[in-house]
């Protein structure tokens, strides 16, 4: 009774009753799409290599999706809920394969309900790719130790390899593996197992083209890295580091992130098996740490962390019979699902009115408002092409617009590479053409110098909020004559 209490299948149907509720979730509801949503669909257009600032896999990844159902929002977003149970099923067979029926169970439960997993399965990013190849090459390498089989280290490295596609930040599962090698008296013998070698030597050729692709592109992407980290900046940020830890209970769910701390300060490592989820929680952790003391690091950024993390809390309790401790955890984290999920209905409700401050959906309102009005002015100015000055606005017009300016370019005099249309547009290639140009912007002398003629159309104000609106300034630009 017990074993079918806590099977798979009895995971699965968790799974699918809260991944259908999710998609319901997404379906009514009004939020557009996030920037970073926009920008990355705009990729998907064209098959490359490599992006600005990320590996191509989640650019392919959603143009697989929508030539299968088409460019809506909510199939743009449709691979999280997709892939969010894969990987949970992934955490079942790792807690299987360590511990226990009753362990697997609880960890894939765990998974699916923390708060990161929640939000993130409402949009798609790379984090939820990348989770799931950290997932995969984990159980995987976790295979390749037990059995020695040649085929789980070719699967491994396979997988490494898809995940180096993803993020950049899959290499510190490297670091995890040596760390975990070098821990283990059973294991260490793999260290001197050319299997270890070539799996990663398998991961990096299959992520050789994204190398090539930076090479080609004065390693754009490494560049950026290094810009959002702000590591030549000024250093040692003892508020940033609180501030990013204290982001990490509503990243894991506060019971939980709570009972990982207690675990981190007081080591529950007896056996092989913690010492391997201790090698890939405390690594990544301690590096991004690190990053938020030295600079600066966003809460998501730890987000492999909560693989193993997940595995450790759930094992610990389970092994210490915590279990009403666990359910607590879980669910805690539903309800903090619940209150994010229908915030605007349960303010409504209260009687609440929302600011610009208060609502966690500001960034993703008022676009398609904007782009209906911008579609308008484009209709009646056929010969020109769609002209914006920052990223955010550029990547929601083209997909707000309607038909999609995919032409558009971005105005960048400096020349300076900045984003993604920094490197694939020019406006040097569009002397003596003419352009609508949709700004933040009241002034716009040095914009209108570099042409024949400029005059306001007029402005768009969406108001979202009684101390917030969206409001766009829109100029007819004719003939471009270039920045100098």
């Amino acid at each position: 009774m017990t074993e079918k209490r806590y099977s798979l299948s009895t995971l699965f149907f968790f799974i699918m009753l809260i991944t259908f509720y999710r998609f319901a979730v997404l379906y009514f509801s009004d939020a557009n799409l996030y920037a970073d949503e926009a920008y990355y669909w705009g990729w998907s257009q064209s098959f490359e290599f490599g992006y600005y600032s990320k590996p191509p896999m989640i650019a392919w990844i959603i143009a697989v999706f929508t030539s299968i159902c088409g460019d809506s929002e909510i199939c743009i977003k449709l691979p999280s809920l997709f892939i969010y149970p894969l990987t949970t099923i992934i955490i079942y067979k790792i807690a299987e394969e360590l511990f226990d029926k009753k362990t697997a169970f609880f960890s894939g439960l765990v998974f699916i309900t923390i708060p990161a997993v929640s939000m993130s399965s409402l949009i798609i990013s790379t984090d939820v790719v990348l989770l799931f190849f950290w997932s995969l090459t984990l159980y995987l390498f976790i295979k390749a130790l037990k059995t020695e089989r040649k085929l789980f280290w070719i699967l491994a490295g396979v997988s490494a390899g898809f995940g180096l596609l993803s993020k950049y930040t899959m290499i510190i599962f490297v670091i995890s593996v040596f760390v975990y090698l070098a821990m283990s008296k059973e294991h260490r013998k793999f260290l001197k197992s050319i299997e270890l070698y070539i799996t990663m030597a398998l991961a990096a050729i299959i992520y050789l083209p994204n190398l090539y692709w930076n090479y080609k592109h004065h390693f754009v992407s490494f560049v950026h890295t290094k810009e959002i980290s702000e590591i030549d900046r000024q250093l040692f940020h003892f508020d940033k580091m609180f501030e990013f830890l204290g982001a990490q209970f509503a990243v894991f769910g506060p019971v939980l992130f709570a009972v990982l701390l207690y675990l981190l300060f007081r080591p529950f490592i007896k056996d092989d098996r913690y010492r391997l989820l201790y090698s890939f929680t405390v690594p990544f952790l301690a590096i991004i740490t690190l990053q938020s003391f030295l600079s600066r690091a966003f809460a998501n950024w730890a987000a492999p962390t909560y693989i193993a993390a997940t595995l450790l809390v759930s094992a610990y309790l389970v092994y210490k019979n915590r279990d009403t401790l666990l359910k607590t955890a879980i669910a805690v984290n539903i309800i903090l699902a619940l209150a994010f999920y229908h915030y605007h209905a349960i303010t409504s409700l209260l009687g609440i009115e929302l600011t610009s401050k208060t609502d966690p959906y500001k960034r993703v309102l008022g676009w398609k408002e904007l782009g209906e009005e911008v579609s308008k002015i484009l209709k009646e100015y056929p010969d020109a092409k769609l002209l914006c000055d920052d990223r955010k606005t550029m990547a929601e017009l083209i997909y707000y617009v309607r038909p999609h300016p995919f032409d558009a370019v971005i105005w960048n005099p400096k020349g300076k590479m900045k984003n993604h249309y920094d490197l694939t547009t020019d406006m040097q290639k569009h002397i003596g053409e003419n352009f609508i140009f949709v700004t933040k912007r009241r002034s716009i002398g040095d914009v209108a110098s570099r042409f024949e003629k400029a005059k306001k159309i007029g402005s768009v104000k969406i108001r979202l909020y009684k101390d917030f609106s969206r409001v766009y300034h829109i100029y007819y630009l004719q003939g471009f004559k270039g920045y100098r």
